[in-house]
């Protein structure tokens, strides 16, 4: 019987965000082998912990940085550790590094680069037993993101001058037995051209039962109310939906007078209740029990994004509920999808009111459901998470053999 341990920044559970979603399909895979302890620093609102899928549970506090004192010394080791690679407090680290040691995992499992920082101190053996899935490519167009809304000139400096540490870090850690990524384009920005044995794609999957048998009725006949979902304290989110806002949905809501914005997502900010509020045809649901039911009610889903990492599980959760998408390219990145056959791509407003009209031919309308539903139900299913993870673990077995 194995024993894995899990290294999260918040408690997984709910499954009510991505994040969440892909660290529990982490969980399951890795339960039927054996136990699952999980270690997290945050909770979430409407979090809950102590579920018995994890036979333990360790919440182990993160370093603040506060003062000036503090964050001068942050930016003096910036080479060592660039933002945004968290650490352990003190007495959180000790503990850590002792429970690694003292149960003697076989599999230790990091989400998310951030988290990996008190890993370097731990013995060869275990770093053998270490893997890091990279998830977002901290380093890519979030960061980039950051750097160009930067104000001021030393600011820029200091962030591309991290971005540099911050890429040599990502490749450090590649030194680990096994890295994990959500698409071939994320392997390929932090391995580069030389493929290395020991990273691997294992793909952001969606898998809700309850979406299986739900009556979502016939987006065709909605009228033209587009759905956008997220996160909404995520940059990277806010900036998409801005961007949508002002430079597309008032002319749409002048073309189509019908139409509504449907914004629907957990956590929404001062920036998007106002955003929501002064726009006319704008209609913010926060922290949803039932997504299902804004799907029901809308012809499209839109996913705006400028920047982000990983791959979009909403856009998985849209095609399962049966509307079509339309997506920057950036949004759709790293999904296995055609643009024009599963999924609409546009990068400004004359894009976007081109591939719109598309959706008034009941066949097309209904073709690009079927296409998008059979290639996600192919390409990222439980099953191919299994089987992308079981290739994982027959290297990371015979390394350690």
């Amino acid at each position: 019987m194995k024993k894995t341990l899990i290294l999260c920044s918040h408690y997984p559970l709910p499954e009510n965000i991505g994040t969440n979603i892909r660290t529990m399909n982490f969980v399951r895979f890795f339960k039927q082998s054996g136990s699952v302890d999980i270690v997290y620093s945050f909770i979430l609102p409407g979090a809950h912990v102590g579920n018995p899928i994890f036979s333990n549970e360790y919440h182990l506090a993160k370093e603040s940085v506060k003062s000036f004192q503090e964050r001068f010394k942050r930016w003096v080791n910036i080479k060592n550790r660039p933002l945004p690679i968290s650490k352990y407090e003190y007495a959180s680290e000790k503990k850590l590094l002792s429970l690694i040691e003292s149960n003697d995992y076989d599999y230790i499992v990091v989400r998310y680069l951030v988290n990996t920082w008190s890993l370097f101190k731990l013995p060869v053996k275990y770093k053998k037993r270490t893997i890091i899935d990279y998830d977002d490519v901290v380093s890519g167009s979030l960061y980039e993101s950051s750097m160009a809304s930067a104000s001021g000139s030393l600011r820029k400096i200091r962030l591309r001058w991290n971005q540099k540490f911050l890429i040599n870090y990502e490749k450090k850690a590649l030194n680990f037995n096994a890295s994990l990524f959500c698409s071939k384009e994320d392997k390929l920005r932090v391995v580069g051209g030389n493929d290395r044995s020991n990273t691997f794609v294992v793909p952001n999957i969606y898998h809700n039962e309850s979406f299986e048998n739900y009556n979502f009725g016939d987006g065709f006949e909605n009228g033209n109310n587009l759905l956008f979902v997220g996160t909404l304290n995520y940059e990277p989110n806010i900036k998409g939906l801005k961007w949508f806002i002002d430079s597309i949905f008032a002319s749409f809501k002048q073309k189509y007078s019908d139409s509504k914005l449907l914004v629907v997502g957990r956590f929404p900010n001062q920036e998007v209740k106002k955003l929501c509020e002064r726009n006319l045809g704008i209609e913010l649901y926060a922290n949803a029990p039932d997504i299902r039911e804004y799907y029901k009610y809308c012809r499209v889903v839109i996913v705006p994004l400028l920047a982000g990492g990983g791959t979009r599980i909403k856009i998985l959760e849209a095609a399962l509920a049966n509307r079509p998408i339309l997506s920057t390219p950036i949004g759709a990145e790293g999904l296995q999808l055609k643009d024009g056959e599963d999924i609409l791509l546009f990068s400004n407003p004359y894009d976007f009111f081109t591939k719109y009209a598309e959706l008034f031919e009941k066949i097309r309308y209904s073709s690009l459901i079927r296409s998008a539903k059979s290639a996600i139900l192919s390409k990222y299913s439980t099953q191919h998470f299994n089987e992308s993870l079981e290739k994982v673990i027959d290297y990371f077995d015979s390394k350690n053999s």
